[in-house]
């Protein structure tokens, strides 16, 4: 090559690192997605920006990157954990655009909610996140967004605009007439040994974006709810405060993600049915957390009864011959409960009330459940149609309940002495495993709310539960 050769190589070499600098990565549509939903635009896709380093420096890097920090870190010996979290990463990196990393997934073994990816695969979740995700599509969605930002080379990306920030432009034509080994293998070392892996760690909001958009992507092609990872961001700004979750000031919103993810969601292949949970996942959430509440999340006591004791039990103590009043507070219903009963609020007010015997009751995936006992309540009818508000309220419940099916459709019945619904739902209970029966009573209040009563046993102990729910129903006073 002549040195006029050179010096145009030098160009076009500094105006591709200007363009790239300007635009941080180009936004096209990928060829051959199929099954935009409602939209012509094309799903995201991003190429990765400017880089210094080849695909396999990105996993050499990576590599020795992760063996540092794998000795400043406690990384969660848990098998079954590990394991959980490497078959997720491995589901959503197939889904993965450009070079195939070999990814690799491991647990640190910390409360903070976080996660990072370094360059060439290698990916870290804290135990702290997998146990603040409410389902497995909220975990999802923090993987894919670590798989996308080792996909598009951020990583290397920055640490070369930090090189080339330091050497300055001239650099390029050295680097252009020597081998990679010999020249590129010092860049790490040049821009700070060891520290520079805080450019492989940190990212602005442009990268942030497109790691939430492609993640985005790859959460749908994989079969998952984009919608939940938007849902995971929702849970860490609700735990602000003055020192918010770890995660968010390392990945800082590049302007409302939450929006960004759903604007794209038309352009999306979604599946009809996707998965938003599985057993995998709330086995590993629980072998962090235990099933019981904690006592920052424990709800309003409306009556005697431990928070600690919420453990669930497939055989809770029989239900007492003794019983006890209770009103609400508005006077607008009261009823009588066994007296070995607990009674608890599941929400703010009384519009979601629990009444159950201790080990009946508890908290998984931060849905309060009972196996056997009540749940009792008013909210705002959908419909001045009593018929029309309790259909709607059963197809909530069906929808909250997805294993649950209609055994028997609403029939009319009188409820202290007023007009009344009586529907029958079943399924196999999430604690017990075992088929659990549901009648749920509806009627309307004095002021027009929807008063509702749910019963629940499981289907091989609902005959002898059947009394205690009948005393119940007929001690019901509406106002």
């Amino acid at each position: 090559m002549t040195k006029q050769g050179g010096r145009l190589l030098r160009a076009a070499l500094a105006a591709f690192l200007i363009a790239q600098l300007a635009c941080g990565g180009m936004l096209s549509g990928r060829s051959g997605d199929a099954g935009t939903t409602g939209s012509a635009r094309p799903a995201p896709h991003f190429r990765p920006g400017f880089n210094l380093f080849s695909p396999a420096q990105d996993v050499e890097i990576g590599r020795q990157s992760a063996a540092e920090i794998a000795q400043q870190v406690p990384l969660l010996k848990d098998e079954a954990i590990v394991a959980y979290v490497r078959n997720l990463g491995a589901r959503l990196a197939a889904k993965a655009p450009g070079e195939e990393f070999p990814y690799q997934f491991n647990v640190i073994a910390t409360r903070e909610i976080n996660a990072f990816a370094l360059p060439g695969g290698f990916i870290f979740v804290n135990a702290g996140t997998i146990a603040s995700a409410k389902n497995e599509g909220e975990l999802a969605g923090v993987v894919a967004h670590e798989i996308a930002h080792v996909a598009l080379r951020h990583g290397t990306n920055q640490a070369s605009k930090a090189y080339l920030a330091k050497a300055g432009l001239g650099v390029l034509g050295a680097i252009a007439g020597s081998s990679e080994d010999s020249k590129l293998g010092d860049i790490v070392e040049s821009i700070g040994g060891a520290g520079a892996n805080m450019l492989f760690l940190k990212f602005g909001r442009t990268a942030e974006r497109q790691a939430d958009l492609e993640g985005a992507r790859m959460m749908a092609d994989a079969g998952y709810d984009p919608r939940d990872m938007a849902g995971f961001f929702k849970t860490l700004e609700a735990q602000g405060g003055q020192r918010g979750p770890e995660f968010l000031s390392d990945h800082p919103d590049p302007g409302n993600r939450v929006a960004s993810i759903n604007e794209i969601l038309p352009s999306l292949q979604l599946k009809s049915q996707p998965v938003r949970n599985s057993q995998e996942f709330q086995q590993a959430k629980a072998r962090l957390t235990g099933a019981s509440l904690t006592k920052s999340d424990e709800p309003e006591r409306i009556g005697p009864g431990d928070p600690n004791d919420m453990k669930p039990s497939t055989r809770p103590p029989a239900p007492d011959a003794g019983y006890k009043q209770y009103q609400s507070s508005d006077g607008s219903f009261a009823f009588q409960f066994p007296q070995n009963w607990d009674g608890l609020s599941a929400g703010q007010d009384e519009t979601n009330l629990i009444f159950a015997p201790k080990g009946a009751y508890g908290e998984r995936e931060s849905a309060v459940y009972v196996t056997h006992g009540i749940f009792v309540g008013t909210l705002p009818a959908s419909s001045n149609d009593l018929a029309s508000a309790s259909e709607a309220f059963i197809r909530q419940q069906l929808e909250v309940n997805p294993d649950f099916r209609l055994q028997r459709s609403p029939q009319r019945i009188s409820l202290n002495n007023r007009t009344a619904f009586a529907t029958v739902v079943a399924g196999p209970s999430p604690v017990t495993g075992v088929v659990e029966v549901d009648v749920i009573y509806t009627t309307a209040t004095s002021d027009g709310r929807l008063f509702y009563l749910i019963t629940i046993a499981p289907e091989d102990e609902y005959q002898s539960y059947q009394p205690t729910f009948e005393r119940i129903i007929g001690s019901l006073q509406l106002k």
